[in-house]
């Protein structure tokens, strides 16, 4: 133990070995290590997807989203009736005015002049504000009891025009049964400015015999 040389081979004898140094525990602690290769290309491909997704989604939302919360109204909201600011005809026959078909009373109608073809002639309502249309129920003849209900020619077809403030006008064609009471339509449209009610074809049409539109109902959605 006290030489200075090792007797065999002449070379210093190693130094005898000290008491383990100890090692503070922040040294003992592994940290992960970032393995070379896609790794980072991988989170960077997590984050366009996430961020693709949350553009999808907010563009379906402000896209579909109104859409969607009229359609649940529409289906819960119970229709409210509403009257036109003013209504207008094509034409009108003596003692029948186009203001007849909102007045609520089914024993009197409006009806085109004599002098001209009913097929052409119009009677239209306009709201103001806008409605959102929701259902329209028509009254045809010239009243609802059926002796006095034959004695005047009826639409058989009317073509519904509507236009909106936000865009160009849409038609519908209304077929009407031969019979005295209301008949529903159900039609949704929103943002409705003027509805406009042309008649078609008629039901026992004859000379001296005048076409009666008795009422016209318009509901809106509240």
């Amino acid at each position: 133990a006290g030489r200075s040389f090792c007797r065999r081979c002449s070379g210093r004898p190693a130094a005898p070995a000290g008491p383990a140094r100890a090692v503070p525990w922040w040294r003992r602690l592994r940290w992960p290590r970032r393995r070379p290769g896609w790794g980072g290309l991988r989170r960077l491909l997590a984050v366009l997807v996430v961020l693709a997704l949350l553009a999808v989604a907010v563009w379906a939302a402000v896209r579909f989203g109104p859409r969607a919360v009229d359609a649940v109204r529409d289906r819960t909201a119970t229709p409210e009736a509403v009257l036109p600011s003013a209504v207008v005809a094509s034409s009108e026959a003596r003692g029948h005015p186009a203001r007849s078909v909102v007045d609520g009373l089914n024993n009197r109608y409006w009806a085109p002049a004599a002098d001209r073809p009913a097929t052409g002639q119009y009677v239209e309502l306009t709201f103001d504000p806008p409605i959102r249309l929701m259902d329209l129920i028509v009254h045809t003849g010239a009243s609802p009891q059926q002796d006095a209900f034959v004695r005047q020619a009826r639409p058989a077809e009317l073509t519904m025009t509507l236009w909106t403030g936000d865009g160009p006008s849409s038609a519908r064609q209304l077929r009407l049964a031969d019979r005295p009471g209301p008949q529903t339509f159900h039609h949704v449209v929103g943002g409705v400015t003027r509805l406009r009610l042309t008649i078609d074809a008629s039901y026992g049409a004859q000379r001296g015999r005048k076409v009666a539109l008795a009422e016209v109902e318009v509901f809106r959605r509240p």
